[in-house]
């Protein structure tokens, strides 16, 4: 016979799976163990911990081009011509102001380079922001998460 218990459990177990977006990305994944051509600069973004459970997703962008999507425990990866460019983020699921949060910030463009960087939440309004972090730092938040997968 089935419980109240064993039907709330299920209900509770699917509604967490429906918030936990995956991680996928549309554009080539180079090896991070692998050197980068010195015409090239690579691009690694992680979510660090948690960032509240109303962002499911991030969308993340190279100008108008999407590279992919963040969920909870992914990174992207990928690489792009060493010259100057701009990274656009779109938080959804996290509305301020009745709108999605989105965040603008420089890729690199040093060549032969790979920058990294983390999606933190900013201290006082807790506002989602892009951080470049110290290659050490990167490493370490992207051993305890999985690749996108690339679709």
């Amino acid at each position: 016979m089935i419980s109240l218990r064993h039907v709330s459990a299920a209900l509770l177990l699917a509604l967490v799976s429906a918030c936990a977006a995956p991680s996928w990305q549309s554009v080539p994944q180079p090896d991070l163990a692998a050197p980068v051509a010195a015409d090239r600069c690579r691009v690694v973004l992680v979510r660090e911990g948690k960032l509240v459970g109303r962002v499911r997703e991030v969308r993340v962008y190279e100008g108008e081009a999407q590279i992919g999507a963040l969920g909870e425990n992914g990174f992207l990866v990928w690489e792009r011509p060493a010259q100057r460019g701009m990274g656009r983020v779109v938080f959804s699921g996290y509305d301020l102001d009745g709108g999605p949060v989105e965040n603008v910030f420089d890729l690199p463009r040093e060549g032969g380079t790979t920058s990294w960087f983390a999606i933190r939440l900013r201290d006082g309004d807790r506002k989602p922001i892009v951080e470049q972090v110290p290659a050490e730092e990167g490493q370490a938040l992207v051993a305890d998460r999985d690749p996108a997968e690339l679709r």
